[in-house]
């Protein structure tokens, strides 16, 4: 394929040729008749030649296993086998996402004798996690005055799943200051779910059992009163996390994004509630995807949920209201729900009636702000410019906010530095209640 830059050039060699023909300049024409030889040589043994063998090339790409977690480098090979009989030079490169940090050769120049085989290696290691390609694979060579240029592409695509780094999930493995501040205590009795702690005394009525008989209170007072401790049971409970996995999670740097970010902090909490002996579920939504992992009171919901984000990227939009109506139809036992969404465009919200955002169990919503998540510059100019869109966004939310708060839904904008203290301490609050089923 010649280039645009050697069309150009074949047009003024072609043109020099018709003016020096129609001038009559003798010695121009000999000059530009030989440009033009040569030039129409050079196309013609690249076309003929290089071109023709580069497409002979074997090319593979062999990765050890489709699986990785964020932060862990993981080795691809690259392998290119010259079955022509001539020697062959030319350039590759390899189609990565931009969430990946590369280090090796990724892209370089290869020359390969007849029947030779080379082998490149790289590494990539990814800043968040998800579903990722790898490829198509290109190899391009050009001939020596750079006229023209082929391309061979490899048409195979190669997938990773990226998922959470061991060292960002530390609930699992650790006792955090924060872990003990949350959870030590909550629960009402030290045998949970069939413990019962002291709540009054009250008379005596005959379906009462005799062991809860509080004898010292027996003829205390002017008649022959028996009293029966009356008790409190702990009743557990089961936390949901709906979360927005639409195009506003995906915002973000090259560095941060806000899902992973988001996804990270839940299944710390998610730890953190299950250390507690709390049942924890999943509603992971948008308007192209719809997963439901039930509640239980083990780790295997907590597993699904990794291999789960490890597979799949945000896509599509997210609706309040679409989320609630999922909570009411699946989650049937009493439980707590949090909601947690970017709200990426606050001011297209259009409130409908109340009941559309009721699901009959306590929510608690969380906005999450987006500032955070905003590529950071030391120009001045620039950073008014994001102060200023920053605090427009947060006004649209903060009226947001004010709407749900209005309807008995607690609504509140959430850092990416407070996001796991918010959860906790609404939990907290939550189990303090008793409200579990």
């Amino acid at each position: 394929m010649i280039k645009k830059s050697g069309y150009a050039l074949i047009s003024a060699v072609t043109s020099s040729v018709i003016e020096a023909i129609f001038f009559g300049y003798r010695y121009f024409i000999i000059f530009s008749l030989v440009l033009f030889f040569i030039i129409a040589a050079d196309v013609i043994v690249f076309n003929k030649g290089p071109a023709r063998d580069l497409f002979r090339i074997r090319v593979e790409r062999i990765l050890k296993d489709d699986h990785g977690r964020k932060h862990s480098p993981k080795e691809i090979l690259v392998r290119f086998t010259n079955p022509t009989g001539r020697i062959i030079a030319f350039h590759y490169y390899d189609t990565l996402s931009d969430v990946f940090r590369t280090s090796g050769d990724y892209d370089g120049d290869v020359t390969l004798q007849p029947g030779q085989t080379e082998e490149r290696k790289y590494s990539i290691e990814s800043i968040a996690i998800g579903r990722y390609r790898i490829g198509p694979l290109i190899l391009y060579i050009q001939d020596p005055m750079k006229i023209c240029i082929t391309r061979s592409i490899l048409e195979k695509i190669d997938e990773v799943k990226i998922g959470p780094a061991l060292s960002d999930i530390y609930t699992q493995r650790s006792e955090r200051l924060s872990n003990f501040i949350f959870t030590v205590g909550i629960h009402y009795s030290r045998k949970a779910g069939q413990g019962y702690d002291f709540y009054g005394v009250r008379q005596y009525v005959e379906s009462d059992d005799f062991r809860y008989m509080v004898w010292n209170r027996y003829n205390g007072g002017d008649g022959e009163d028996l009293f029966v401790k009356q008790m409190e049971e702990e009743r557990q409970i089961d936390v949901y996390f709906v979360v927005d996995y639409g195009n506003g999670m995906n915002q973000g740097t090259a560095d941060r994004r806000m899902y992973d970010s988001v996804m990270t902090t839940i299944l710390n909490v998610s730890y953190s509630v299950l250390k507690n002996r709390d049942g924890v579920g999943f509603l992971i939504l948008s308007s192209e995807m719809d997963y439901f992992i039930p509640a239980q009171k083990a780790e295997e919901p907590i597993k699904k949920l990794e291999k789960l984000i490890a597979e799949t990227r945000p896509s599509g939009d997210f609706r309040i209201e679409d989320a609630v109506e999922k909570i009411r139809k699946r989650v049937k036992k009493n439980a707590v729900i949090f909601i947690i969404t970017a709200m990426s465009y606050p001011e297209n919200f259009h409130p409908s009636s109340p009941r559309n955002y009721q699901s009959g169990k306590p929510t608690y919503l969380f906005l999450m702000d987006g500032y955070d998540f905003v590529e950071q510059r030391e120009d001045p100019v620039y950073r008014k410019l994001m102060m200023s869109i920053a605090n427009k966004q947060r006004t649209y939310v903060q009226a947001v906010t004010h709407f749900f708060n209005g309807i008995g839904i607690k609504a509140t904008t959430a850092r990416e530095k407070d996001l796991y203290l918010r959860l906790m301490s609404e939990y907290r609050y939550a189990r303090t209640l008793n409200i579990g089923g």
